[in-house]
C-alpha cells in the first residue's frame, strides 16, 4: 500500500476514534480529558495550517472549548484532512511546507511528516484521554484500529 492510500485510511481512523471519544465525554463528564480532547483537536486544525506555511508564533494550544465546539471542530477538521489527502498522489507527500512554532521557531518538514506527526500527537491524547475516562471509574470506549477495521472493513 502506498503511503497516500495509507495515510488517508489512517485519517479516516483518527475522526472515526475522535467521534467516539466525544461520545464517550458526552456520556461521562471528566473535566481533564475535555481539556485534552480540545487540545488534540486544536493542535490538528493548527497542524494543517502549517502545512500551508501558518506563522504559529504565541499560538495557544490549550484553549478551552466545550464538548458541542470540539464535536464540530473535529468535523471540520476531518473533512479538511480527508479533502487535502484525496488530491494528493504519492508525490505530493515530499512537499516540504516551512512553518514557525508557537516558540517562535521556523522549521521545514515534509507533508508526509507533518501528517504523521499528527497523527500519533493525536492517538497519543486519546491515551491519555482513555486513562483519565478509567480513573474517574468509567469505561472508556473501544478505540482500537483493529476494532475499526472490523466496524468498518465490509461496510
Amino acid at each position: 500500500m502506498q503511503t497516500v492510500e495509507n495515510l488517508r485510511q489512517l485519517f479516516a481512523y483518527n475522526d472515526w476514534a475522535n467521534r467516539r471519544i466525544i461520545t464517550a465525554l458526552k456520556e461521562n463528564t471528566v473535566e481533564k480529558s475535555r481539556k485534552i480532547l480540545a487540545h488534540l483537536l486544536i493542535t490538528e486544525q493548527e497542524y494543517f495550517e502549517r502545512l500551508y506555511g501558518k506563522d504559529s508564533k504565541g499560538f495557544d494550544f490549550w484553549q478551552e472549548l466545550s464538548l458541542e465546539e470540539c464535536g464540530t471542530l473535529a468535523r471540520e477538521v476531518s473533512e479538511r484532512y480527508e479533502k487535502l489527502l484525496r488530491r494528493f498522489e504519492e508525490e505530493g507527500l515530499d512537499l516540504t511546507a516551512r512553518y514557525r512554532t508557537s516558540e517562535g521557531i521556523w522549521y521545514e518538514n515534509t507533508f508526509r511528516e507533518l501528517l504523521t506527526h499528527v497523527l500519533f500527537h493525536s492517538s497519543t491524547h486519546r491515551g491519555n484521554i482513555m486513562l483519565n475516562l478509567r480513573e474517574a471509574g468509567f469505561a472508556p470506549p473501544k478505540i482500537d484500529y483493529i476494532i475499526y477495521l472490523r466496524e468498518t472493513k465490509y461496510i
